[in-house]
């Protein structure tokens, strides 16, 4: 619509013509629209199937990292079995075996501070009871005897460790045998 100098405004299109406009931009909108949604759900049911993917691929990889723990499993089964097999070849280092296998298995009976304590020489618990001795306050006298036990423990724990891995070492010797 155009206005002119007089007030009164005047339009180059006939109702007719302006309604048939009007209907179709509003079909265009409406198009564009539906466009849109068509889009965004093609976008989603895309995003769903790539999730599902991804689930799946997950469940796949979970289920050979099952079945590869199983294979070690069985691989460590067989080596244990044919070591039982082919325990008459080397009878000093069984002897040896054996005797730091009930070394343990006596340690693991005993608590924790007992263990470590079995750890510790004589020496050294005659030291750390002549200092506890020579302390008057018992806070300071119960802290220095606990900070004594946790480095006793952590000697230990660094011991088994040092023994696991020397076992591993024997084992893996006696399966190349």
């Amino acid at each position: 619509m155009v206005g002119t100098r007089s007030g009164l405004e005047t339009s180059p299109y006939s109702k007719e013509q302006q309604e048939k406009m009007v209907a179709l931009v509003k079909e265009n909108k409406e198009r564009k629209e539906g466009e849109k949604q068509a889009k965004l759900k093609a976008i989603a049911d895309e995003r769903a199937a790539k999730m599902k993917e991804v689930e799946e691929e997950m469940k796949k990889k979970e289920k050979a990292a099952e079945e590869e723990v199983a294979a070690e499993e069985e691989k460590e089964r067989m080596r244990i079995e044919s070591r039982e097999g082919s325990s008459g070849t080397k009878k000093d280092t069984d002897a040896e075996i054996e005797k730091k296998i009930s070394e343990w298995v006596a340690n693991l009976s005993l608590g924790e501070d007992e263990e470590a304590e079995s750890y510790v020489t004589e020496d050294e618990k005659a030291a750390l009871a002549a200092e506890l001795a020579a302390m008057t306050d018992p806070m300071e006298r119960r802290e220095r005897e606990d900070e004594q036990k946790l480095q006793w423990k952590l000697r230990m724990e660094r011991e088994k460790r040092r023994r696991r891995e020397e076992v591993n070492k024997m084992a893996a010797s006696v399966a190349k045998v």
